[in-house]
């Protein structure tokens, strides 16, 4: 019988993964692990989780802070139904499905690549100018991550940045200490270029003590940096106060793939901004000064 096994760091987007029943899979912090968590409390090759003739059986493979499984240490764990464990400081979720339930989950992932795949398209549109393409972007990434509210900053060369679109919130919330979303994640995401996300700020070392967060009542946030080649900056914001799904690897992936499409229609629209400032300013400029005719007779 097929499995799921979900995997929530505390930093990071939660890992979902099917499971075969022919494969085995090893998990740890190596690369080389069929199923990967990236955090400092995973050994490199931690545990084993494998099916065999009598079910799932999850294993020890010699790590170092240990496997629990419903909170007992354990070297090894027979999976006969939903349990909860944990591979050092991450906490995993392993579920047995049947055949219909892993099918209907492999066609709605391809399902959502699809969908990510056909909003990159509509970025890609050439008549497309920053002050539809921004606000567009947002929405888009809300899709994409299902959280409920958001904000893109953008700045040319040169300039501060600034909130170009927002969703569900109001001016007064960017103001100093009424900042209603998370400003450590935004200066982390910027100054790292890498995307900042969590699941649950409550369970985050570095997020559940920020003020911001926790007056905010922010449980989910989904930040990723804009990557311009032309000197212009940019962050997408996005963040949810209510309990809902994980954000997931996948989740991560196709917002990550619509933000570098958008990213690039950015600098194209920019130029194409640029490029109709100073035809407007040539065009200005030639009706203020005299044709070359009227001068000609002029000095006639």
């Amino acid at each position: 019988m097929p499995a799921r096994l979900t995997t929530y760091p505390p930093d990071g987007a939660a890992l979902v993964r099917l499971l075969d029943e022919e494969a085995t899979y090893r998990i740890g912090r190596a690369s080389t692990c069929e199923l990967r968590i990236d955090h400092s409390s995973v050994s490199r090759f931690h545990a084993e989780i494998r099916c065999r003739e009598n079910g799932w059986y999850l294993h020890d493979t010699g790590s170092k802070n240990g496997l629990r499984v419903d909170g007992h240490l354990v070297r090894g764990k027979e999976l006969v139904k939903r349990t909860w464990f944990s591979i050092g400081d991450v906490q995993c979720s392993f579920e047995l499905l049947d055949e219909s339930a892993a099918e209907a989950q492999r066609a709605a992932n391809l399902s959502r690549r699809a969908v990510s795949r056909a909003l990159s398209a509509q970025l890609q549109q050439p008549a497309v100018g920053m002050s539809t393409l921004i606000p567009q972007l947002l929405e888009m990434v809300l899709q994409l991550s299902g959280l409920e509210r958001g904000f893109v900053l953008y700045a040319a060369a040169g300039e501060p940045l600034r909130v170009r679109a927002s969703r569900a919130l109001k001016p007064i919330d960017f103001a100093g200490d009424r900042f209603a979303g998370s400003a450590s994640a935004v200066d982390r995401a910027l100054a790292g270029g890498k995307s900042v996300v969590c699941c649950d700020t409550a369970d985050s070392p570095w997020l559940a003590i920020r003020p911001s967060v926790r007056l905010g009542g922010i449980r989910a946030i989904v930040c990723v940096p804009l990557a311009m080649q032309d000197g212009s900056s940019g962050v997408i914001y996005v963040d949810s106060r209510q309990p809902g799904p994980p954000v997931t690897e996948l989740d991560l992936e196709l917002v990550e793939s619509v933000a570098s499409q958008a990213a690039t229609a950015i600098e194209a629209a920019s130029l194409r901004d640029r490029i109709a400032g100073l035809l407007d300013q040539l065009s200005d400029a030639g009706e203020a000064a005299p044709a070359w005719e009227d001068l000609l007779r002029a000095r006639a």
